[in-house]
């Protein structure tokens, strides 16, 4: 149970920074998806018996004080500074659960909101990867990968047919590991010209966001599975630290409409996340 509870930690972690052109009612369910999982957490018998290290406060006692701040927040409309008070707590509760383990009382909530989450994004990269079935050199080769992902989808939706939503998340993960590397190493063997237009520089920044999402989903999961022990742990988590320290500014610039500035920042960001994915052997292009 584990790991998914850790994948759907990184799953809502991967809706992040809450993309400038959305809506108010979409910020605020994102916002409201987060503070769910963070009052199943806090509310857990065992981040209750959970006492903190000295003077230090609680991991309840942390998550509570957050949910406060983020309902504050959210009640005067400041969804952003709500979903980052969040994402914040989020990740010492993503922490505190890869070195203790799962509550068992949280786990049917963690799986589904990880299957919902799971299987929007092996969809997104379905889409890209049917994108380039046309292609002549490598046409034959993304039917192949379509196929794979198929495959695990259908298998998928038979362990939830059976009750089992634990089993289906760890196919759709490997299913969506599947689609993000092979999906690199298919435009890596083949120059893929792609024309992006955007309507607004906010819309590119919206773009970008959602690009470093994706590789910080896939960095929290590789993770979550021990792709990172041992010496690899500290490299893999300064460039993680980096690329969220760039995201932080660029959201900074984004606010203040400076849109523009934003991308180029958000670019460095995903390379950061590019570098942590490489470390733990993942091959980005």
């Amino acid at each position: 149970m584990l790991r998914s509870l850790v994948l759907a930690l990184a799953l809502v972690l991967s809706a992040g920074v809450l993309a400038q052109s959305a809506s108010p009612d979409d910020k605020r369910k994102l916002v409201e998806q987060k503070m769910k999982l963070l009052e199943m957490l806090v509310n857990s018998p065992s981040a209750k018996a959970s006492p903190g290290k000295g003077d230090a406060p609680s991991l309840a006692e942390k998550g509570g004080k957050a949910l406060e701040l983020a309902r504050g927040a959210v009640a005067e409309s400041r969804f952003d500074e709500a979903a980052q008070i969040l994402d914040d707590a989020l990740r010492s509760s993503s922490s505190s659960a890869r070195r203790g383990g799962p509550d068992p009382s949280l786990s049917e909530s963690a799986l589904r909101l990880a299957h919902q989450n799971l299987v929007e994004q092996v969809a997104t990269y379905r889409a890209s990867v049917e994108d380039l079935v046309g292609e002549p050199k490598i046409g034959a080769a993304a039917k192949g990968l379509l196929a794979r992902i198929d495959a695990q989808s259908a298998a998928a939706r038979k362990e939830v047919g059976a009750g089992r939503l634990d089993a289906a998340n760890r196919i759709l993960g490997d299913a969506y590991k599947l689609a993000v590397t092979e999906l690199s190493r298919l435009r890596a063997g083949h120059e893929v010209v792609m024309s992006l237009n955007f309507a607004s520089p906010a819309d590119e920044y919206a773009y970008e966001i959602k690009r470093f999402e994706s590789g910080e989903l896939m960095v929290g999961m590789l993770i979550g599975e021990g792709k990172a022990d041992g010496d690899r742990r500290a490299l893999v988590d300064g460039f993680a630290a980096e690329g969220r320290r760039l995201r932080g500014e660029a959201q900074r610039l984004a606010q203040s409409g400076q849109h523009k500035e934003a991308v180029g920042l958000m670019e460095k960001a995903t390379a950061q996340m590019n570098r942590a994915l490489q470390a733990m052997g993942v091959p980005v292009f």
